[in-house]
């Protein structure tokens, strides 16, 4: 298998994933917030380890996004680690550790997007698109934590959907162009 179908199965696969993860929360309102952390939690996880693939194994980024890549996967899983460690810290502190992640991993998201020129027109518009969508529903829903923790994780869950769908998108198109 080449590498390039090897990280089309990958974007497929932890796309798949973070869309089960999040649709699960969107579809039962009834779970414990705690619960909902650890299942947003598991999806950062899964986005941080694709994040260190991509920064290791894509050639088509330039050396500084693959660095850079790879800071943001290790990040992604230090927060994950402290989401699940500790259930027992503040919900608000573990929704703004989630927000700041999401935030982070919509930037990545919009930069590859941007930067990424090898990759079809539509991967990029995909990835740049969800990416500040991402962005945007991390910085609504660290600012709305005073409306409701509940309301938080939705658009949480809503924002790694969104980048679910984004990661499929890239691996689908990446299989077309193969």
């Amino acid at each position: 298998m080449k590498t390039q179908d090897w990280l089309s199965v990958r974007y497929i696969v932890v796309g798949l994933a973070c869309v089960v993860l999040s649709t699960v929360v969107l579809a039962y309102p009834g779970l414990d917030i705690v619960t909902i952390i650890l299942m947003l939690s598991t999806t950062l996880l899964v986005f941080g380890l694709a994040r260190i693939i991509d920064g290791v194994f894509v050639e088509y980024l330039p050396y500084r996004f693959r660095i850079f890549s790879v800071g943001v996967g290790l990040f992604e899983i230090v927060v994950t680690i402290m989401n699940m460690l500790y259930p027992q810290y503040i919900t608000q502190t573990l929704i703004q550790l989630l927000s700041v992640a999401l935030l982070v991993h919509g930037t990545t998201n919009a930069l590859i997007g941007r930067f990424a020129v090898i990759l079809p027109s539509l991967s990029r518009g995909l990835s740049v698109v969800f990416g500040l969508s991402s962005l945007a529903l991390s910085v609504a829903a660290f600012i709305s934590i005073p409306l409701g923790f509940l309301t938080s994780l939705y658009m949480l869950s809503i924002g790694y959907l969104l980048s679910g769908i984004a990661e499929i998108g890239l691996g689908i198109t990446r299989i077309r162009v193969s």
